[in-house]
């Protein structure tokens, strides 16, 4: 064998295990390949597969799955029940490191034209997957921008004493929840796809430079409802004792009453009876109406006794003191 053929024959061996080699890488790939479609969707989640872009599978479940490779087929992983949040007026990412944001987002104006901060959170949870992921575009945008559109609504039409009431606060919170939803459910002809559960006004408070101010107003409110508390339970108070002492005295005017009537009417009686005992026996009857007239009078005079003897001379009865 000469030369040329054996540098051949070791070419055509090197090229033989080349060739050996990329059928296996490409038969490797090929199972790695195939392996990627499985997935896997977590108890908590939902699964969203789609074949060339169009939804094969709307929902599914948790556990082991295949599918035809990406590119060909997408899954994209929701979670339903978890309750997402959505900051108005200021950002999350602004609390999380500490610093103050942009005051100016969260400023609006009431209905007797004052500015207000104003830091809302809203909570709520996906209802229908594909149309939270493919029909709404950008939905965080969208749920906050519809929250903050009805906050500003709200405000404008309200005074900042009603804000701060204690029912201020749970009608602006009962009142975006409501709007926000309904124009969340109109823009998919009235297909719910997301569910609001909650809307919680953190924070409401005047500006910096006003603060004092406001503070002053507060406490001058709280003092006046305190005033108006103490007021009303000294009525609640009073008002029942007056009741029964009225009443007591109504009825002791009515006892008193009575007992003028029959006093008056024996009075009147006994009257009668006499003038007949009168009309019948005259002399008789105007003396012992005398003899009981000086029976009465004469035990309220001071009486002196004195026994008369030849010799005495008149006893003068003025040293006597009758005032006792």
């Amino acid at each position: 064998m000469d030369i040329q053929t054996k540098i051949g024959s070791e070419k055509s061996g090197f090229s033989g295990h080349l060739l050996l080699w990329g059928k296996c890488l490409i038969g490797l790939a090929a199972f790695i390949y195939i392996l990627s479609g499985f997935y896997r969707i977590k108890t908590y989640e939902t699964g969203v597969l789609r074949l060339f872009g169009r939804v094969i599978n709307d929902h599914v479940g948790p556990g082991l799955h295949y599918a035809i490779p990406y590119p060909f087929t997408r899954i994209d992983k929701l979670r339903p029940q978890e309750r997402k949040r959505v900051a108005v007026g200021f950002e999350f990412s602004d609390q999380v490191i500490g610093m103050g944001g942009n005051p100016v987002q969260g400023e609006f104006l009431s209905g007797d034209e004052n500015i207000l901060n104003i830091e809302m959170v809203l909570q709520y949870f996906i209802v229908s997957p594909v149309e939270y992921l493919f029909r709404v575009y950008d939905p965080e945008t969208v749920i906050k921008s519809f929250a903050k559109t009805n906050l500003t609504k709200i405000i404008s039409q309200m005074e900042v004493d009603e804000i701060f009431k204690g029912s201020g606060k749970v009608l602006i919170q009962s009142g975006v929840l409501k709007k926000t939803q309904d124009d969340l459910d109109r823009i998919l002809d009235n297909q719910k796809w997301v569910q609001i559960t909650s809307v919680n006004l953190q924070n409401v408070s005047p500006p910096l430079e006003v603060a004092d101010a406001f503070k002053d107003v507060v406490t001058a409110r709280q003092d006046r409802d305190r005033l108006i508390n103490e007021a009303e339970g000294y009525r609640y108070d009073a008002l029942p004792r007056a009741r029964g002492k009225a009443e007591e005295l109504v009825q002791q005017a009515g006892i008193y009453r009575q007992d003028k009537i029959d006093l008056s009417r024996g009075d009147a009686e006994r009257f009668l009876r006499m003038a007949e005992e009168y009309a019948q026996k005259g002399s008789v009857t105007s003396m012992r109406l005398y003899l009981e007239t000086m029976e009465k009078v004469m035990e309220r005079i001071h009486k002196v006794f004195v026994q008369k003897t030849k010799d005495q001379k008149p006893l003068d009865l003025s040293i006597i003191d009758l005032e006792d």
